[in-house]
C-alpha cells in the first residue's frame, strides 16, 4: 500500500466521522421536533430557519460553559469516563457497511490506484463480534463516571446502569448468534449478502431474533422504557449527575451515536441492509448509490422508532426490567438458537 492509498483511507475515515457526528447532532434536533409534535407543541424553532441551527447552538453552549470539578472527585477517572463512552461509540461505527462498493471515476483511480470505494472503513472477518465487543466496553465509562464522581446517587446510578447493560447484552448477543447460524459468517457484509433473496426477518428464527434484539437494543442504549439511569425522582440524573459542559456533551452525543449504530445493525441483520429490493440494479454501477439510499431509509425508520417509543411508553420499574431480561428474553434467545439450528438442518436435508 502506497502513501496515496493510506491518505485516501484516512480521508475516508475522517469523512465518515464528520458525516456520522453531524447526523447524530441533528438526531437530537429531530428527537426534540418529534417530541414537540407528539406533545402538541412546536419544538426548537428559534435558532435558524425551522430551528436547523439548534445543534450548532447547543455545541457552542457546551464548549463555552464553565468546566467545574466537584470536590474530592478522582480527576483522572472522572475525565477518562466520558472519553471511554465516546471512543467506544466511534469505534463501533468503523465496521458498519453502508452501501457496498462504489466505482470511482477514472481520474481518481489514476491518482490513488484504487478502482472502487468501499463504503465501509474496515471489514474484518469477525465484524459482528468486534461490534459487540466494543459496545460492551462502554460499560466501563458508565461505572467509572458513577464511582469517580464522589456522589452516592451517581454511584448507585452507575451500578444500576451497568447491571442493566450487562444483563441485556446476553439476549442481545444470543439473538445475533441465531443470525450467524443462519448466515454461516460473522462478517457483516456476508450477513447482508445472504439476504439478497429473503430478509432474515421473514424466517422464523430471524423473526424471533428480531423481537429479542429490538427489546434488548432499547435496554442496551438506556432508552425508554428502560432508561432507569435517568429516573429523576429516584437517582437525580444517574451516573452523569456531576458532569457538565463538554464532559456531559460527550456522554450525551455517545448515547445518540449508539442509537444510530444500533439502527444500522438491526437494518443489516434483519432487513436486508443495503440490498436493493427484488434484485433491481444487480451488477449496475449505481447499485451502491441506491443501496446507500435504501439503507439510509431503513436506518431512519429505526432511529424514529427510538423517538416514538420514548414519548409513548412509560418507564418500567427496575425489578420489571430485570425480570424481562433474565426470565423472558434469555430463555427465548436460547430456544431460538435451537430453532435456528433445526432450521438450517432441515434446509440442508431437503436440499440433499
Amino acid at each position: 500500500m502506497d502513501w496515496n492509498q493510506i491518505l485516501f483511507w484516512l480521508l475516508k475515515s475522517v469523512l465518515f466521522f464528520l458525516v456520522f457526528i453531524t447526523a447524530c447532532a441533528y438526531y437530537t434536533l429531530a428527537e426534540r421536533k418529534v417530541a414537540g409534535y407528539i406533545q402538541d407543541r412546536k419544538g426548537p424553532n428559534r435558532a435558524g430557519p425551522f430551528g436547523l441551527f439548534q445543534p450548532l447552538a447547543d455545541g457552542i453552549k457546551f464548549l463555552t460553559k464553565e468546566e467545574i470539578f466537584p470536590k474530592n472527585v478522582n480527576k483522572v477517572m472522572y475525565l477518562i469516563a466520558p472519553g471511554i463512552s465516546m471512543t467506544c461509540a466511534i469505534m463501533a461505527w468503523a465496521v458498519v457497511p453502508l452501501g457496498g462498493v462504489l466505482p470511482l471515476p477514472e481520474w481518481i483511480s489514476r491518482k490513488t490506484g484504487l478502482a472502487s470505494l468501499d463504503l465501509q472503513i474496515a471489514n474484518p472477518d469477525t465484524g459482528i463480534l468486534f461490534l459487540f465487543a466494543i459496545s460492551s466496553l462502554a460499560v466501563y465509562g458508565i461505572i467509572l463516571a458513577g464511582w469517580s464522581s464522589n456522589n452516592k446517587y451517581s454511584l448507585i446510578g452507575g451500578i444500576r446502569s451497568t447491571a442493566q447493560m450487562i444483563s441485556y447484552e446476553l439476549p442481545l448477543g444470543m439473538s445475533v448468534a441465531a443470525i450467524v447460524i443462519l448466515t454461516g459468517s460473522l462478517r457483516l457484509t456476508d450477513i447482508n449478502d445472504a439476504q439478497v433473496g429473503l430478509w432474515n426477518v421473514f424466517k422464523l428464527p430471524g423473526l424471533i431474533a428480531f423481537l429479542v434484539f429490538v427489546v434488548a437494543m432499547f435496554a442496551e442504549t438506556n432508552r425508554l422504557p428502560f432508561d432507569l439511569a435517568e429516573a429523576e425522582s429516584e437517582l437525580v440524573v444517574g451516573f452523569h449527575t456531576e458532569y457538565g459542559a463538554f464532559k456531559f456533551a460527550l456522554f450525551f452525543i455517545a448515547e445518540y451515536m449508539n442509537m444510530v449504530t444500533m439502527s444500522c445493525v438491526v437494518s443489516l441483520l434483519f432487513f436486508g441492509g443495503y440490498n436493493v429490493p427484488f434484485g433491481i440494479l444487480e451488477g449496475s454501477q449505481f447499485r451502491a448509490i441506491f443501496g446507500l439510499l435504501f439503507f439510509t431509509g431503513k436506518v431512519l425508520f429505526f432511529a424514529f422508532l427510538f423517538m416514538w417509543v420514548r414519548w409513548t411508553l412509560p418507564r418500567f420499574r427496575y425489578d420489571q426490567l430485570m425480570t424481562i431480561g433474565w426470565k423472558k428474553m434469555i430463555p427465548w434467545a436460547v430456544a431460538n438458537i435451537v430453532i435456528a439450528s433445526v432450521y438450517i438442518g432441515m434446509d440442508g436435508f431437503w436440499k440433499w
